[in-house]
């Protein structure tokens, strides 16, 4: 089997067929991470975010929200390594957070622990509390946002007729503040202002215009990194406002460590990995084959596809998401969701992976907010014995299934009706608006930049201001 660091392009007509794929395991995955590498090849986005629908009774909407916001304030580094993931299991005793990672599970739960504890004895007035360790606690990834929103800045002011005279006045003010409780403050106080509302008309008219190889128009990115920032003021007033109806479950909880399974083998090359055999494993004797390597051959000579999908082979090791961790989990240890509600929050939307995953899964999951973007890396958990008498190599192979016939339906799609990528966007959302669509609002609770003690409950959280002690060099 050749090294994908040794075959630098793909083969279009093989000089020898190669050894028949046996390992049905093998088989399985390689057909089904070829479809992902071919559909990541025609473009990352594969559609706008998805929302969680609000169309559910209060309490459920509240409870998923109060989730969410716990998922969020945990997730304390920029990127992927401790996007958290956690599922609410119902007993006749208690209830448990079951909580998972991609890679600092111990850390998030020590931290869960105490603000849990904390949000049960919310009472304890300590200066700012929640407020300032939560934007504390995301200093590192709200540095990397700033860096980036100064670049945009510098843009915006030598674009000419701005239509907006103080527009460039109020963007200098944002940058220039430099404590990060006030500028979360800041941000969340204006992120229904003129400024932002021009700065949304401004991204909207130059993203029309704008190339799908293009990320977004700088206007569209600083005002979601806005809402960014607005969301660190955000997400701890609606966890306190949530706290009051849900206290019957901090009343009587525990927290569930969930550990991260093995991934699949790292996907290789072999001599299957070619053009033809492409073509045969996706419409092998279908009246439209010629069509489809056509397609797929002009889509290469204008855009290199073939040298994107060659290059995924990388060796690059797989990781199995929080959020299917915690789905496995339950479903394995036969696990009751609190309120029959199989809903598994996460600090980050999900991937398309994720999506489908939980789509096909037998378990029925509520189908989460999603970006609809390919993450190359993604895993489902490794069988070790695949074999037709093991019920969970029967599972992984009716999902994966159908999760490489939705990715290879993708991919028809795209080469025969022409289709043009779709345009970047970020994995998180904005956040300014979705929360209006709730029946119930966190603006309810008042806040001042000197009032915050006075106007807020405030809790005891002396992990957030001991966060990097505990986290070790976070902001390194």
């Amino acid at each position: 089997m050749t090294p994908a660091t040794l075959q630098r392009s793909l083969e279009i007509n093989p000089h020898r067929v190669g050894r028949p794929r046996l390992d049905p395991y093998k088989r399985l995955l390689s057909r089904f991470y070829e479809q992902l590498f071919l559909l990541n090849a025609l473009g990352q986005t594969r559609g706008s975010h998805t929302i969680l629908s609000s169309d559910v009774h209060h309490s459920r909407a509240q409870s998923r929200r109060f989730l969410q916001n716990l998922c969020f304030v945990c997730d304390f580094k920029q990127g992927g390594s401790t996007c958290t993931a956690i599922g609410l299991e119902e007993l006749d005793t208690h209830y448990n957070f079951c909580v998972a990672s991609n890679g600092e599970t111990d850390t998030i739960v020590a931290f869960l622990r105490t603000t849990l504890g904390d949000l049960r004895a919310r009472a304890c007035p300590v200066g700012t509390g929640i407020l300032t360790a939560s934007c504390d606690s995301q200093r590192c990834a709200l540095s990397l946002l700033l860096s980036v929103s100064t670049k945009k800045r510098d843009a915006f002011v030598d674009t000419p007729n701005i239509v907006f005279p103080d527009l460039a006045a109020w963007l200098h003010t944002v940058m220039g503040i430099d404590d990060t409780f006030v500028l979360c403050n800041f941000a969340h106080s204006d992120r229904h202002s003129v400024h932002m509302r021009e700065l949304e008309r401004r991204g909207t008219e130059e993203e029309i215009s704008l190339d799908p190889s293009n990320k977004r128009s700088p206007f569209a990115l600083m005002r979601h990194y806005i809402g960014r920032l607005a969301h660190h003021i955000r997400a701890p007033k609606e966890l306190m406002q949530d706290t009051e109806e849900l206290s019957h479950i901090l009343e009587s909880h525990a927290i569930c460590p969930i550990y991260a399974v093995p991934a699949v083998p790292t996907p290789i090359c072999d001599a299957h990995t070619n053009l033809q055999g492409v073509l045969n494993r996706m419409l092998k004797n279908d009246r439209e084959r010629d069509k489809l390597e056509e397609g797929l051959l002009h889509l290469n000579k204008v855009a290199g596809i073939f040298d994107t999908f060659i290059h995924q082979y990388n060796g690059s090791t797989r990781q199995v998401h929080a959020e299917v961790q915690i789905l496995e989990n339950f479903w394995e240890q036969k696990r009751s969701f609190a309120g029959a509600d199989r809903f598994v929050a996460c600090s980050k939307p999900a991937c398309l992976c994720c999506e489908l995953y939980f789509q096909y899964h037998p378990a029925r999951m509520m189908i989460f907010s999603s970006h609809r973007k390919i993450w190359t890396k993604w895993s489902p958990p490794n069988v070790e014995r695949f074999d037709r008498k093991c019920p969970a190599a029967t599972q992984q192979r009716d999902i994966v299934n159908r999760m490489t016939e939705n990715l290879r339906e993708q991919v028809l799609t795209h080469v025969f009706q022409n289709a043009t990528s779709k345009q970047w966007h970020p994995d998180s959302i904005t956040n300014i608006t979705d929360t209006r669509r709730l029946s119930f609002s966190s603006d309810s609770i008042s806040i001042s930049y000197m009032g915050v003690v006075r106007t807020l409950p405030s809790m005891n959280l002396g992990l957030y201001h001991n966060r990097r002690a505990i986290l070790g060099k976070a902001e390194a």
